[in-house]
């Protein structure tokens, strides 16, 4: 048991660089998506009324969705050392569904100015979490 433990951490490098270079990507993948609406092309997938993905679009979610899930499973495998009660846990899921969640409906429905709340709220979740993740 002691070995498999060792090798699955061992996978990709230090917690600290596997943290580092998913926030690298999320950021860029934000950077691109800044990119305005005039400079981006046509929408070659509408959503929803004033949302749709351009090819540009698309990129930047492809990094927002790729750091994102991998600084997921960062924070999931590391979960149980980081010593958080399980109210601090609940709280910190409540935050993250929350703010995923008012996210998504500003895109599909007439939330649109949700997305503020939803991204301050899911922030917050990650701005706890990521640090203690990425520490040793």
């Amino acid at each position: 048991m002691t070995k498999t433990l060792v090798m699955s951490q061992s996978i990709g490098g230090a917690p600290r660089t596997q943290v580092a270079v998913s926030v690298l990507l999320l950021v860029v993948g934000v950077l691109i998506l800044f990119v305005p609406a005039g400079d981006e092309g046509r929408v070659l997938v509408p959503v929803s009324e004033g949302h749709g993905l351009s090819a540009v679009d698309g990129v930047g979610a492809a990094l927002l969705a790729s750091g994102g899930t991998w600084l997921e499973v960062l924070v999931v495998r590391r979960l149980p050392y980081l010593a958080l009660p399980p109210r601090a846990l609940f709280g910190l899921g409540l935050l993250a569904g929350l703010g995923l969640g008012l996210l998504i409906a500003s895109v599909f429905s007439g939330f649109f100015w949700w997305w503020a709340v939803g991204a301050t709220t899911l922030g917050l979740a990650v701005l706890v979490l990521v640090p203690l993740t990425a520490r040793r």
